[in-house]
């Protein structure tokens, strides 16, 4: 029987599952019992079993999710403001846009939040959207607060609320996420007659070969079978947990509206985690089911109990979903890419779901169908110089299969892809910025270069033997391009996206000195290439955009001995400079998270 359909809006607790992938929970065949309240949550609703993030990690997924977009600015607390093109401190606003937080605040609902996360933080445009605001403080080293405490702030937040009007509450929680210490101090599902404190850090990073993921920190290639289980089981400790406390909130809920039929309860994560899953833990760029596939759950509010979607959904449908069960109709002149996923009375849509979900960020696009998945890296950009420009694998049960990318299956996938992101993006990049006003740094991975220069792939870490840095001519290192010998090299041709206009152009650089040819290679090799950051600024002259598109040559007789980590590009009457450094504190806490060395 159908639900009935809703006469006043109800109230909306939105919950966001940080770094949470949807095969670690039980309703979706998860191997641990991590999430009997969630289950039983998705058993009083509906349940989007297929459902995936448009991109890998927090902040090119909040925007999508919170707009309904493929493409849109950063909306989260700035991070690299000088040196990421999603942050650019001249981006400006996108009229056509709408952030649910914003758009349900002009409705009349009161808007409340609170967040473990420091990049969902009040000044963020994300956060200028709540009525009130609080970001829970906690220890630098500890990253981020506990589900325990987002629980008891939201519930102190919803009781304190307006009954008088709906209330749109929000709650980030991030204890999936690392640093991941133990509730108890104790996995919850340990791994038989394995000894964890000889192998880990009570945070949950490996306490085992610290140079190797000081290089990279997704690598995992070292992990033995009984390492990646324990990795696993404290991740599922820490759903368990998470569980526990959203089992209150729950309680809490029911007990203010017990069939939740004034309140509607939504479930979503913003992309998953890689367990050591192919040598790899974390949430880059890999684009697996394992970070992509994520949960999405929704209940009360009339949505008829008992159902589960086995079509494809993305993040993009969340907001276009939420507020057709709002009867909340979008504001004229603004639009979403997604689909509402339910239908006026609570049931699951049968011809809303999807063949396919796609991914976009800056240096990537992709179509992850049924049985294959499609990526393309950006043109003329070395990952597709060095990897290809396409990416094609075969999606088989858990695992995927590399295949080869002029398959004819391509064709049909590619065909998808340009019917469904060509347009948004050529909108995006079109208005996404404003007039330019201070310097900022284009790093080599946002750089098109052209096809006629030979460019070595030389992967810099650990393990890199001096052999392969000896080579001639330009070397694309994944940590900058470097030019250590230019006998017989051609000038570096390169095309950023920047607005039209004069600019002075430096080459954001770190010096290398000459390559010992008996002792000290593995320091030399650590001191040339470990550091991310820009050492000095090789001042290459000026050049002017047209059309969204600064051209450079870098000669090499500039670039001899230098490894470019970017170029930065200074508006014709303003003085170069660099963002101010992050604070110690700062640096402590995202260090725990794992976003800075």
């Amino acid at each position: 029987m159908a639900a009935p359909a809703l006469a006043a809006p109800p109230s909306v607790v939105f919950i966001l599952l940080d770094t949470t992938r949807a095969d670690r929970l039980g309703a979706w065949g998860g191997p641990n019992p991590t999430s009997p309240n969630l289950d039983a949550l998705a058993a009083s609703g509906v349940r989007f079993a297929a459902h995936f993030a448009n991109s890998h990690a927090t902040r090119p997924s909040m925007p999508q999710l919170m707009t309904g977009r493929y493409y849109h600015q950063n909306i989260l607390r700035a991070f690299t403001p000088d040196d990421h093109p999603r942050e650019f401190p001249f981006s400006r606003d996108d009229p056509t846009a709408v952030l649910l937080p914003a758009l349900l605040r002009t409705r009349g609902f009161q808007t409340l939040a609170v967040s473990s996360h420091p990049w969902v933080s009040p000044e963020s445009a994300l956060g200028k959207g709540f009525e009130t605001f609080d970001l829970l403080p906690v220890a630098a080293s500890r990253g981020h607060a506990g589900a325990g405490d987002v629980v008891d702030h939201g519930l102190a937040a919803w009781q304190r609320r307006d009954r008088s009007r709906p209330t749109f509450l929000y709650l980030h929680f991030m204890d999936a996420h690392m640093p991941r210490f133990l509730p108890g101090g104790e996995p919850r599902f340990p791994v038989p007659g394995y000894d964890w404190h000889r192998r880990f850090r009570p945070d949950g990073e490996p306490a085992f070969d610290r140079p190797r993921r000081d290089w990279n920190r997704y690598d995992a290639s070292d992990f033995t079978d009984l390492d990646r289980r324990h990795f696993a089981a404290v991740y599922d400790t820490l759903l368990a947990f998470m569980d526990e406390q959203l089992g209150r909130l729950f309680a809490a809920l029911r007990a203010d509206d017990p069939d939740l039929a004034h309140t509607v309860v939504l479930v979503v994560a913003d992309h998953g985690e890689e367990l050591g899953e192919d040598g790899r833990i974390g949430h880059d760029d890999s684009l697996t089911d394992t970070v992509q596939h994520v949960p999405w759950i929704m209940a009360g509010g009339g949505i008829r109990p008992g159902q589960v979607v086995h079509e494809l959904t993305e993040n993009i449908d969340v907001v276009p979903t939420l507020l057709a069960r709002l009867g909340e109709p979008l504001p004229p002149g603004t639009r979403v890419d997604g689909r509402a996923q339910l239908g006026a009375h609570g049931s699951a849509c049968p011809s809303c779901g999807k063949l396919a979900a796609f991914y976009a960020w800056e240096d990537y696009r992709a179509i992850r169908a049924r049985r294959h998945l499609l990526r393309e890296n950006l043109a003329g950009s070395f990952r597709a110089r060095c990897d290809g420009a396409d990416q094609l694998f075969a999606l088989e049960g858990e695992r995927r299969r590399a295949l080869p990318a002029g398959m004819p299956v391509a064709v049909q996938l590619h065909r998808h892809l340009r019917q469904r992101l060509d347009a948004p993006r050529r909108t995006f990049l079109a208005s996404r910025y404003g007039t330019p006003t201070a310097s900022v740094v284009l790093r080599p991975q946002f750089w098109s270069v052209a096809d006629g220069v030979a460019v070595g792939c030389v992967p810099v870490n650990g393990d890199t033997p001096a052999s392969v840095l000896r080579a001639p001519g330009w070397l694309w290192t994944e940590r900058g391009v470097a030019l250590l010998d230019r006998d017989g090299a051609p000038p570096l041709a390169a095309a950023v996206d920047v607005p039209d206009g004069a600019y002075t152009v430096e080459l954001a650089s770190v010096p290398v000195t000459r390559m010992p040819w008996l002792i000290g290679f593995a320091r030399w090799r650590k001191a040339s290439f470990a550091k991310e950051d820009a050492t000095t600024f090789v001042p290459i002259g000026t050049a002017r955009s047209s059309a969204g598109r600064l051209r450079v040559d870098i000669a090499p007789a500039v670039a001899q001995g230098l490894r470019i980590v970017g170029l930065r590009v200074t508006p014709e009457g303003v003085a170069p400079a660099s963002a101010a450094p992050l604070d110690d504190d700062q640096r402590r806490r995202l260090r725990a998270l794992g976003y800075v060395q």
